[in-house]
């Protein structure tokens, strides 16, 4: 490798990416060095000598094109990362990263984008091509791939598009500014308003996608609050036969306590007899492979994951060549991924070992495929590579539900015997016994994170005498609908088609920073509450998700090609222009009501629960003027209670309504940004510690 004055520019997404990639191309054997901190690697395939560079994911940002910091602002322009961010370190390095890039450029001969095939890593590659590699683009081509997996990348190479992927790029850059137009200047909106009536500053948000979304959960939030629960009854009965044995009344739910009394006088204690037992037998079928989002949910029930950390698992083992490219929609596997050579090499791990070789037996194997299809990548997939180091205990659970559920996919369906057997004791009152056993366990075998309800029925005969020894009366409350959960907002996010299966997760994780949703189960805070309110009085269509899923739709259009970027953005400028119209006239007093929300929102979120010492005061998150540090104290240190108790000093903290049942001090929940959340006593002299 001499004579380096000419050269094929391949730019990817990250560096773990471009060290797979020179690899894969040179069969091996690459070499690699650094530039002003920038990994670079270059090897020669056939004649053609190739210089591989990484970025560090979006190298451009779209900016407000000069002028004072106002609303609205229509005029953007594409502008280099490090000129948007206040980090110093991070601006320092992202220049030159952009300045290395351009300096490569200047001895390319030609390039190409091996970026992530979707939306955001096609505008990634385009916007280094047209602003750091200047007069690229026609010199431009498309790497296609979902797996990091050499014979991908080599076919991706050797099969590479003409030209770049324009639909998706144009879906992309239009995506971006339409995004950015609702969402900054309504925020800006939000936040001039607070300045100009009350001279302060926060840091508010409104968005496309997160405003409908918060609204859903305030207006679940409202259901809750003002669900009137009513009372219903369920009985059970104690049935005697050979054993003693509980049936249910056929009736699952008794609105009157003056029926349950009525059903009790006539049953309990008489006989009854077996009218009959009815068998069926029933399939569940194959469990159709990973997409993203039905990937989170299944972490999440799992294992309490959130959206954004599983995808951030599973993007690192797509990085390691360890599964296809995560962020799919589709449940469809194509026979091009060489199924029977990725079951064959699976084989090669012992935990796989048996279950592979199972399904190997089978000869012709076809996996179950699901309903939802993605034209750029199929679903998630192991590539059978080995690990190349022991994963991480996080990673191992991603890693093995994706195998195992694609394992699954080639077995067989689950066969379940079912049986009903009903007791009459009048003709007017019967009690229902239902049971199932599992006949073929079928995929639950290589599957056996899912879990199926089975249970044997008494051993009677039809027509059998037994005794009914008591009733059983549950006195119950119709419940309000549950509230959210991350993943179940996932869902719902997916089904009414706000974001992309690549944004929901940072979405949802934006509402908890911006302090207008709470906990797990998810509660809407005071300032949630506010922001909507006043969004739904000056800019009602911004809750819109109607307006959201319009947008969505032409937006595909544009990266189905049959609209034009220009159709789009002239629709999207005249809804802006009539919403910052209405807006603008009726916003007399909307900076004091935003402001007393945001200081309750805060009282609410520093409060930890009541001091154990004086009895009176609240136990408050405080900082220390000395060194910034915080702390725990009480309301009424002023009027003479001396409590301070110290805090971890990373970490989300959360109130959690619960105390000890030792010491009877509060318990937090504290919240690292990657670890799992922990759950802490703050007495520092608590027994429970000292164990």
């Amino acid at each position: 490798m001499e004579d380096w004055r000419k050269y094929r520019l391949i730019i990817c997404e990250k560096p773990a990416a471009a060290e797979k990639i020179a690899s894969a191309l040179g069969d091996g054997h690459y070499e690699s060095y650094v530039l002003n901190g920038v990994p670079i690697y270059r090897t020669i395939r056939g004649k053609t000598r190739i210089v591989v560079v990484p970025a560090l994911g979006h190298l451009y940002a779209l900016a407000q094109d000069g002028g004072p910091w106002l609303f609205p602002v229509l005029n953007l322009r594409w502008t280099p990362m490090y000129m948007t961010i206040g980090d110093h370190e991070l601006s320092h390095k992202l220049k030159n990263w952009l300045k290395t890039i351009s300096k490569l450029s200047k001895r390319a001969s030609s390039f190409v984008s091996a970026c992530d095939y979707d939306i955001e890593g096609s505008v990634v590659a385009y916007t280094i091509l047209r602003y750091a590699c200047r007069n690229s683009l026609k010199r431009a081509r498309r790497m296609k791939f979902s797996a990091l997996t050499k014979k991908e990348i080599i076919n991706a190479y050797e099969n590479m598009m003409k030209e770049l992927d324009y639909p998706l790029i144009n879906a992309g850059l239009i995506r971006h500014m339409v995004d950015w137009l609702f969402g900054v200047n309504v925020s800006r909106a939000l936040m001039t308003f607070l300045k100009e009536e009350t001279g302060k500053f926060e840091i508010l948000s409104a968005g496309r996608v997160q405003s409908p979304t918060l609204y859903a959960l305030v207006k679940r939030e409202v259901e809750i609050n003002t669900h009137v629960p009513i009372p219903y009854w369920v009985i059970e009965a104690e049935v005697k036969a050979e054993r003693l044995f509980k049936a249910s009344y056929h009736k699952p739910k008794i609105s009157s306590l003056r029926e349950v009394n009525e059903i009790k006088s006539r049953c309990e204690g008489k006989e009854g007899f077996i009218e009959s037992i009815e068998k069926k037998t029933s399939r569940r079928r194959r469990p159709p492979p990973f997409n993203l989002s039905s990937l989170q949910a299944e972490a999440y029930k799992l294992f309490g994951y959130t959206p954004s950390k599983t995808q951030a698992i599973a993007e690192k083992l797509y990085l390691e060549a360890l599964i296809s490219y995560p962020r799919t929609s589709s449940q469809k596997l194509p026979p091009s991924i060489g199924y029977e050579e990725i079951i064959n090499s699976l084989k090669l791990n012992p935990a796989y070992e048996k279950l592979a070789s199972e399904i190997l037996k089978r000869g012709i194997i076809r996996p179950a495929q699901g309903k939802r299809d993605d034209p750029a990548h199929p679903a998630i997939y192991p590539t059978g590579n080995l690990p190349s180091r022991p994963l991480e205990k996080d990673e191992e659970r991603i890693y093995d539900l994706i195998v195992r559920r694609f394992l699954a996919c080639f077995s067989d369906d689950l066969v379940k015997e079912h049986r009903r057997l009903i007791i009459n004791v009048n003709d007017q009152d019967k009690f229902v016994v239902v049971g199932s056993t599992i006949v073929n366990e079928g995929w639950l075998r290589f599957y056996p994170y899912s879990s199926v309800m089975v249970g044997e029925l008494p051993s009677v005969k039809e027509g059998g005498v037994v005794h009914i020894e008591k009733l059983i009366i549950h006195e119950k409350l119709t419940q309000a609908k549950p509230r959210f959960n991350p993943s179940s907002l996932l869902k719902f996010m997916e089904r009414n088609n706000l974001g992309t299966k690549s944004t929901r997760a940072e979405i949802i994780d934006t509402l908890y920073q911006r302090g207008y949703i709470q906990g797990d189960r998810i509660a809407v805070t005071e300032l949630g509450f506010t922001v909507v309110n006043i969004l739904k009085k000056f800019f009602p269509e911004m809750l819109s998700i109607e307006l959201t899923r319009r947008l969505e739709e032409q937006m595909n259009g544009v990266e189905a090609g049959v609209l034009s970027p220009k159709e789009v953005m002239l629709s999207v400028l005249d809804d802006l222009r009539q919403i910052f119209e209405k807006a603008i006239i009726a916003s007399e007093g909307l900076g004091f009501q935003l402001l007393k929300s945001i200081e309750d929102a805060k009282h609410v979120r520093r409060v930890i629960g009541k001091c154990p010492l004086c009895g009176v005061g609240d136990l408050i998150i405080m900082f220390s003027k000395k060194s910034g540090k915080r702390f725990i104290g009480c309301s009424r240190h002023s009027q003479g209670c001396q409590l301070g108790l110290p805090l971890p000093q990373k970490g989300f903290i959360e109130a959690t309504g619960a105390t000890c049942k030792i010491c009877g001090y509060p318990i937090i929940k504290v919240k690292g940004l990657s670890s799992k959340p922990w759950y802490l006593c703050v007495n520092p002299n608590c027994p429970s510690k000292k164990r």
